[in-house]
Order: structure tokens, then sequence, then C-alpha cells
């Protein structure tokens, strides 16, 4: 998610810089804002559920073991017992209103820039000031990352699969911790990877989402902006297999 997020940040900023050069703030804010409706529209379409549920396998107790430990993720105790159990992660949207209101700014602006007959060349017409340039691109900019994170967290649902990582190093951090994680695959191969964690001091565990294809690409549950992850666990159902996909 950086990564993409960093170069848009790039390019948006080169744009910007054009625009400003050019006294045409157009030259940004129309790419962005088609940009932004395009991707928030495009995250409903990769996965279309706003709410479901998945239930990963939660084997028992060893019986050679005296203490096995309980896993914590977000800060709600997974002990194991003498019996098989499952994980039900249950996953919910967050924070639609203002995707929604970041929609809604973006259609406004495309809008007041193709429509209204007052808005001629230069910086829409307007005589405004070096900071109320700053607040637009800056205003733009969010609106961008936002739909950007939209979208690629949806993606990321549509085709991963879910694993527990566990806990192998914290980086100090006021509310952002960084982790080191590692997991086990579809293929019960170790894999590993980095990821933020915020202000769970009791943690030790992780959701991990990876993909399939290629699970050295993962993220944890704690990445997620517009999504939330509550977790419960439950006495296994009478069933072969667990779902570990929704």
């Amino acid at each position: 998610m950086q990564t993409t997020t960093r170069v848009v940040g790039v390019f948006y900023i080169l744009l910007a810089a054009a625009s400003v050069v050019l006294i045409d703030l157009r030259i940004v804010l129309i790419p962005a804002a088609c940009a932004c409706i395009i991707l928030s529209i495009a995250g409903f379409l990769v996965f279309r559920r706003l709410s479901g549920a998945l239930a990963i396998p939660w084997p028992a107790a060893r019986r050679d073991s005296e203490s096995q430990g309980v896993i914590v993720i977000e800060e709600t105790p997974l002990p194991f017992e003498g019996y098989d159990q499952e994980l039900i992660v249950a996953v919910q949207v967050r924070h639609l209103p203002e995707l929604l209101a970041c929609i809604a700014l973006s259609a406004a602006a495309l809008w007041v820039m193709f429509f209204v007959p007052n808005i001629e060349a230069g910086v829409f017409g307007l005589q405004i000031g070096a900071y109320e340039v700053e607040l637009i691109c800056g205003i733009g900019l969010a609106v961008l990352v936002a739909s950007l994170r939209w979208f690629t967290e949806r993606r990321i649902l549509s085709r991963s699969r879910y694993a527990i990582g566990i806990l192998l190093t914290r980086d100090p951090g006021f509310l952002r911790r960084g982790i080191t994680y590692q997991y086990w695959d579809n293929k019960h191969d170790r894999q590993g990877g980095q990821g933020p964690l915020w202000g769970r001091g009791s943690d030790n565990a992780v959701l991990v989402l990876y993909d399939p294809k290629n699970p050295d690409q993962s993220t944890t549950h704690g990445a997620f902006l517009f999504h939330k992850f509550h977790l419960a666990l439950i006495p296994a159902r009478n069933r072969k297999e667990a779902v570990v996909n929704s």
C-alpha cells in the first residue's frame, strides 16, 4: 500500500508544480478528481460485499504441552482449548461517509471546472494567494490518497487468503508501531513481512492477508483504514474443512 501511495503522491506533486507554473490548477485537479471517482467506484466492483465473515481452523491444545499460551489479536484473547475451534473473523466497512464525501467533492469540483461559465483560464479566473493554492492542492491530494487506499484494500480483500502471523519484533512508536511477523501459507511454507500495529501493546499476533499466487506479498489487518476486523472463537462445526476465504 505504502509504495503505491508514494508513487501517486510524487506524480501528484509534479502535476501540482506544473499547474502552479502555468497558473492553472485544473491541470492537477481534473485528473485527481476523475481518478478519485474511478477508484472509488472500482472499489465497490472488485469486492462487492460491505460486510462478511470467514472462518479459520483453530486446532485443539496439544496434550503434550502444559501451557501452549494464548494468542491475542485486537486485544482479544484466543486460547487453545481441548477441542478443535474455528476463528470467526468478521469484516466490516468503516469510514464510508468520509469516502462518499470524497466522491461528492470530486464530482462537485469537476462540475464547477467544466460547466461554470465564469471559470476561465488562469487559476479558475480567481485571485487567490499561495496559501489558498497549497490548501486546494492539499485537499486534492488527501481525497486522491483516500480513494486509492479504498480501492487497494478492496482489491486485497477480493484476492487474499488469511493466516495468523506471530509477532517477532516491535519497533518503538507512540501510537503506530511497526512490527515484523511470520506466518505459514497454504503450502505450509514459512513467510514473513512487516506492517503497522496501532497502539495495541498486548497483541502478540496479527491477522495476515496474503496473495496465494505470491505468498511473499502480504499485509496485516492493522494496515486497513476502511475496514474493521472483529474476531471470536467458536467450537468447530461438523464439516471437513473451514472456509478460509470470503
